[in-house]
């Protein structure tokens, strides 16, 4: 898929897709014959990891380190397994926010009459 596709796939900016790129954060992808680059899946599962770390706080030099991890393991330091202990206690947070969020709006819904409930289901959309 070329540069364009990517984006609307992601909701990353291709401006970002480039600079992620250029810092070596996605997999190098071919190029066309007219020069134009092609994307595969694993560069659509790369920038969804990177877009969604970003999202969630994480520091580009983490996740680059990762990335370098993941590709050799004898890069792995004391630093990076704090780094990654870290963001799992926060995922752990987010999941039991989220989880508590959640479980309150339900308790909520479940209190509407239900002819409204009824009527709500049956909107498009």
């Amino acid at each position: 898929m070329k540069i364009g596709e990517l984006s609307k796939r992601t909701g990353c900016p291709v401006t970002r897709i480039r600079f992620y790129e250029s810092k070596g954060l996605l997999p190098e992808p071919a190029r066309n014959l007219g020069g134009q680059r092609i994307y595969s899946e694993k560069a659509v599962q790369r920038l969804e990891f990177i877009t969604d770390c970003r999202a969630n706080g994480m520091k580009l030099e983490c996740i680059a380190r990762f990335i370098e991890f993941e590709k050799d393991p004898s890069k792995g330091t004391k630093w990076l397994l704090e780094r990654i202990d870290d963001y799992l206690e926060q995922a752990r947070i987010y999941r039991e926010q989220i989880d508590k969020a959640e479980a309150y709006l339900k308790k909520l819904r479940a209190q509407f009459p239900a002819e409204i409930l009824a009527a709500n289901e049956k909107k498009p959309g």
